[in-house]
Parts: C-alpha cells; sequence; structure tokens
C-alpha cells in the first residue's frame, strides 16, 4: 500500500468548516465541542451542499429559538476558501460549495493518488481476525451460507484496505452432532439404501474405498464431488432418523469422535478434510480466500478449554451452581455481573450453563475458549502445515494440525464473527464472559457481524431436508453465468471468448451485490432480475459503466500526466459537480463501512456513482468536447471514475471488467 494516504478532500473541507462553526459558536456564547459540532455536520441532509444541525441542538439543549441561534453562529462563521455562500433556513446553517474551486481540491488528489485515494490508515496496522463462514462440513454451501462467506470476506477486504492486518478464518467443526451423523451414516452404509438413489449409493460406496487423496478434491468416477457425496449421506441419515431410533447411537459416536486416537475420530477429521477440499472449489470460485483453518478436534487436543475454564473459574460471574436444576454444573450468574447489559435482563433463567452435570462441554463454552485464543488471553500450541500450498491470490492456506510449526495467528486487537442473528444471544454471552474475566477492552473488540436468513424468491432453503439440493452456491454461480451470458450475448457485440469471461466476471458482481446491497441483519430475498440488471443499482451496471469509463480512456490516447494539467474549474456545471462531491467521500464511505461493519454502503456508493457517471456521460460531450481544454477536463473526471471504482470493486472482491 502506498505510504501517500491522507484524509479525502471532503474531510478537509469538513475539518476547515468545524473549526469555523465552533469558533464562530463561541463568540455567540455558545462554547461547543468540536465533536459535537463534527456530529452535527452532514452532506446529505439539509438545504445546501453541506448542512449542519448545531442550531437545532443547541436550542434544544439551552430551549431557545434555533433560528435566532442559526442567524447568529452564521454571521459569525469565517468561510473556508471553498465555500462560496452561508444561507440559513428553518435552524439548519447550510453552506453552498464554490463549483469553480472544488474540482482543483478533488481531482487532482485522486489523479496523484491513484490506488491509495480508496485506502485508509484509520487500522494503523492493528490485527483482526475475521471469521467466515465456519460452516458445518456436512453438504456444500447453499445460497444461504453465500450471505455468511460473501459478508466475511467482503469485511475483511474493507478491513485490509483501511490499514488492518487481518487473519482470515475459517473454524472447521469436526467434532459436531451434525459430523456424528454423517460418521454414523458412513458405517452403516447398508441401512441407507431406501434412503439414497441407487447411483448417488454407487458414489458413496466409491468415496468409501479412498485413502486420503493426493487429489485436491476426490471425486466419484462421474465427477461428483466429495462434498456432494457427504451432503447426500447427511440428508439421507436425517431421513433415516425420522423413521428410527438412533439418536443414542449418534450421541455414542459423537462420543468416541472426541477420544483423540479412535477410528470414529480419525475418520471425523478425514472426511472433514475431504468436504474442506472441496469446499474451496466453491470459494475460489467466489474469489474468497483464507489464512488459515483451525480444527475443533486440535482446539480438544490443545487442551484450550480447560485453560480457558481456569480464566473462567477466576472471575466472579462463573461458579458451580449447587441448584437442584443445575446441580454440579458450571455455570455463568447473571446476578454476579455488576452493571449487567440490558439484553441479559429479565431472562427466565438467572444463569447459563457451560459445563454440564456429566463433565461435557456445550458449544458457549468452546466458542468462549475460541475467542480467548483470538485475542491471545490464552495461548496455545497449535502446529500449522500448508494445506493448500497456494491460492488463487498466490498465498498458501495454513491449518492446525498434530504436526508442524508454530505460527502467529491469533492475538487480535479485533475479532469480527459472521453469524446469524439467530445466535446473537450466545455472542453477546461471549463478550461478556471476557469482560468479567477481566479483558473489557478485548471485548470491546469482539464484533458480531449478524446477518438475516436468505431465500430465494422460490423458497426457503434447510441443510437437513436437502432443500439445499439445487440451490447450492455452485448452482447459483453456474446459473448466474447461464443468464449472465444470455443477456451479453444481446446486448454486447463481442466474440463468443470474450462474452464467457464477461459473464464469469458479471455474474460474480450481480451475486456479491444482491447479498451485500442491504444491511446484513436483515433478511433477504435473492432476485434475478434485480442481480442482472443492466439499467442500474447492480453489480452488472457498475461493471458496465466503469467498462464505458476505460473504453472513453483508451479511445482518448491521451498522453502520461496531461490530466494532471487540466483546467479542473471549467467542471461547474450541475451534473460535473454531483460526480466530483460523489468522488470526494470515497475514503469517507469506506471507512464509515469499516467501523459499522456495512458492506452494503460500498454497494450502495458505487450504485450512486455509476448512476451520476451514466448521467455524466448522457449530458456531456468528453472526446468530442467542444475545446481542447473541455476534453482533457473531463477525461480527467473519467479516470478519476475508473480509480475511485476500481479500489471499491476490489473492496468487494470482484474484478472490474474493461470491455462490455
Amino acid at each position: 500500500m502506498s505510504a501517500d494516504v491522507g484524509a479525502s478532500p471532503y474531510k478537509a473541507m469538513e475539518g476547515q468548516l468545524v473549526a469555523a462553526l465552533t469558533e464562530a459558536a463561541r463568540l455567540c456564547g455558545y462554547p461547543t465541542e468540536e465533536n459535537e459540532v463534527g456530529q452535527s455536520i452532514d452532506m446529505a441532509r439539509g438545504y445546501g451542499d453541506i448542512s449542519s444541525t448545531i442550531a437545532l441542538r443547541i436550542g434544544k439543549k439551552l430551549d431557545k429559538n434555533p433560528i435566532d441561534i442559526a442567524n447568529a453562529i452564521a454571521s459569525k462563521t469565517k468561510m473556508p476558501k471553498c465555500i462560496k455562500e452561508i444561507t440559513k433556513e428553518n435552524g439548519f446553517i447550510n453552506f453552498h460549495i464554490d463549483r469553480e474551486i472544488f474540482p482543483v481540491l478533488v481531482l487532482p488528489e485522486i489523479l496523484k493518488q491513484k490506488d491509495s485515494y480508496t485506502r485508509s490508515n484509520l487500522g494503523n496496522g492493528k490485527k483482526a481476525i475475521v471469521e467466515y463462514p465456519s460452516v458445518n462440513p456436512v453438504h456444500p454451501w447453499h445460497v444461504g451460507q453465500v450471505r455468511s462467506a460473501l459478508l466475511g470476506d467482503t469485511v475483511a477486504n474493507i478491513m485490509e484496505r483501511c490499514g488492518y492486518i487481518t487473519e482470515r478464518i475459517d473454524y472447521i467443526d469436526d467434532l459436531g452432532l451434525q459430523v456424528a451423523e454423517v460418521i454414523w451414516g458412513w458405517l452403516h452404509p447398508g441401512v441407507l439404501n431406501d434412503y439414497i438413489q441407487g447411483e448417488d449409493l454407487k458414489s458413496i460406496d466409491l468415496l468409501l474405498g479412498l485413502s486420503k487423496p493426493n487429489l485436491t478434491t476426490p471425486k466419484d468416477g462421474k465427477g461428483k464431488r466429495v462434498d456432494y457425496i457427504i451432503g447426500e449421506i447427511y440428508v439421507a441419515v436425517n431421513k433415516y432418523m425420522n423413521d428410527h431410533k438412533i439418536d443414542d447411537q449418534v450421541k455414542d459416536v459423537l462420543k468416541l469422535m472426541e477420544q483423540p486416537g479412535t477410528r470414529e475420530a480419525k475418520l471425523a477429521r478425514s472426511i472433514a478434510e475431504y468436504y474442506v477440499r472441496a469446499e474451496y472449489e466453491t470459494a475460489f470460485a467466489y474469489n474468497m480466500y483464507h489464512s488459515a483453518l483451525i480444527w475443533e478436534s486440535d482446539i480438544i487436543r490443545d487442551r484450550m478449554l480447560e485453560r480457558a475454564l481456569d480464566k473462567l473459574k477466576g472471575s466472579k460471574i462463573v461458579k458451580v451452581a449447587t441448584d437442584e436444576k443445575y446441580a454440579n454444573c458450571l455455570v455463568i450468574d447473571f446476578n454476579s455481573v455488576e452493571n449487567l447489559p440490558q439484553e441479559f435482563k429479565g431472562l427466565k433463567e438467572e444463569v447459563k450453563v457451560l459445563i454440564r452435570s456429566n463433565g461435557t462441554p456445550n458449544y458457549l463454552a468452546k466458542d468462549i475458549a475460541f475467542h480467548m485464543w483470538k485475542f491471545g488471553i490464552i495461548p496455545s500450541s497449535f502446529t500449522y502445515t500448508k494445506f493448500i500450498d497456494k491460492q488463487p491470490n498466490g498465498v498458501a492456506l495454513y491449518t492446525t494440525g498434530a504436526e508442524g510449526a508454530q505460527m502467529d495467528f491469533g492475538d487480535a486487537s479485533i475479532a469480527v464473527n459472521t453469524i446469524d442473528s439467530r445466535q446473537s444471544y450466545e455472542q453477546a454471552l461471549v463478550r461478556l464472559a471476557i469482560k468479567e474475566t477481566g479483558y473489557p477492552q478485548k471485548a470491546s473488540g469482539f464484533k458480531h457481524l449478524a446477518y438475516g436468513i436468505v431465500e430465494l424468491e422460490s423458497g426457503a432453503l434447510a441443510g437437513r431436508k436437502g432443500t439445499w439440493i439445487g440451490y447450492t452456491a455452485d448452482d447459483l454461480l453456474r446459473e448466474a453465468r447461464e443468464k449472465a451470458l444470455s443477456l451479453i450475448g444481446e446486448r454486447f457485440k463481442l466474440s463468443d471468448e470474450e462474452k464467457v469471461g464477461i459473464a464469469n466476471e458479471t455474474a460474480l458482481s450481480a451475486i456479491k451485490f444482491e447479498f451485500l446491497r442491504l444491511s446484513s441483519e436483515k433478511n433477504l430475498v435473492f432476485s434475478w432480475e434485480r442481480a442482472l440488471n443492466f439499467e442500474g443499482n447492480s453489480g452488472p451496471y457498475c461493471e458496465y459503466m466503469y467498462a464505458r469509463s476505460t473504453r472513453i480512456m483508451e479511445n482518448a490516447g491521451v498522453k502520461d500526466g496531461a490530466l494532471g494539467m487540466a483546467e479542473f474549474a471549467l467542471l461547474n456545471s450541475e451534473i460535473e459537480f454531483e460526480l466530483i462531491k460523489k468522488m470526494s467521500i470515497a475514503k469517507d464511505i469506506l471507512e464509515k463501512s469499516c467501523n459499522e461493519y456495512k458492506p452494503n454502503m460500498i454497494v450502495e456508493y458505487m450504485c450512486e456513482l455509476a448512476l451520476l457517471f451514466g448521467k455524466f456521460y448522457e449530458q456531456k460531450q468528453v472526446l468530442k468536447a467542444t475545446t481542447d481544454a473541455e476534453r482533457v477536463a473531463r477525461l480527467a473526471i473519467v479516470e478519476c471514475f475508473r480509480t475511485v471504482m476500481q479500489g471499491m470493486f476490489r473492496a468487494c472482491g470482484v474484478n472490474p471488467i474493461n470491455r462490455m
């Protein structure tokens, strides 16, 4: 990353306004902190290019007329050079930007900084762990799990562009109940005959004979990927369980899986590794990569839970219950928590079990231990080897295991978890446990990136019932490519090879923008019509506008350095100003998205910027401008648009298309 990463042109202007307003309020007898003045300023609200509500805030606080306060403060405000006029309306203080000066402040900075213009030093080299998608290794990703993966990956991209050192962690639960169900089915293939189609049985029989392969993703003779075969076993076992009582048998398998060295433990790890290797074919197709795989079996082998429990037992809030209902259970006692957070008040139960009376930990206990490792509260003796020597991004993927060397994963300042919103209570418990164990600052770095459920327009998906079949992440991308290829063939004159390449990138941008367009906590219904819309508010539309801008620059044949000498003051029309103003806040949008863990802000910004560029292209001649000076100035706008969009595409994990 370039060292030349400074404040955005807009932020610099905003800083001048904050200082001027703060001083004016003081002169009027309304001493106000700069922080409050800064919070009062907004580009999108009010009656000017930038508006301040500071008079409304002061008026409410002092019970005085905000219009009189606004008039007084405005009369004392020393206008920064880039502000042409100050007006007042309904208590708002409005600033009108000088149309000739502002382009001179913005465009040269974009041309100078290039990729650094959409980067930030916000993270200042702090380490952040982003965990995603951490799905149970029992069936291929379905479209609901795609949302978790895309959210985590995009947040990691954004944090990297904001100066964080990011570790992308995938937690593999090879000791979960769902895996135990697969292992039971693996050990009893004959009883599943009535629950699996004949052809699928052949796939399973073939897979049963596999030793640990050298292949990246083992497949049966017909090319069926191993994660699909595992998924079919999982669905078949659940159907079988509806007709037969085998719950105790599955629990026995689970107990044996948790004992290192048993056949069941080895089989669970081996099958999960088959699954993960197949999973990465999907991940790579979506331009998603990780730093390390952390396996639950290695957490157990590392005795991480025991060390975490020692920490927890030393706190005031964890105790061994003595009441009849929870006798001999290790619990979090909410009554022992000072200043109990609101989400834990009024609960039916006053305790939360961590360790059951028989000594078995629940998922919450394991999750607390894992996050203590993430924050460096408890060290680990994890050893790592390369799981994949080189991912498509050129970086190795490491995995914990019984052999290998120790590495410096973990010990982060921030830990981001992409887990659906139904787990919000448990995630809050993890944060509470870390805080009350004596690490409040580390607890504040625990971020739950909650997301709502995903449905296709045709309905919801369920792993146990197998409704993901035909709606996997692979199917989604395949269908998107087919639809994109059809649309591209109708709209653009390209060679067949170009169409296929562009369709692949367009499909990916369509899917990512559709999944990321809403704030993550909201439920999402995936729409093909919206995702593949070439007219606006979609990934394909943003790609189309970027390709158009690239084509303009290719046809212009402008010499290096010529754009930096442009007469930027000529760009004073309304559409040119609005486009420049939107580009001026790119870094601010990036930082806000990073601070709030909301990738949808990036997507919304890109769609708005692309729409403005489309209007600019329609209203203004670029290559055929009236004068050479206008032509070069407008080409500068086009090149700046390309620079901003390219950086934002990369934040979304999307490759910009140069031709369409």
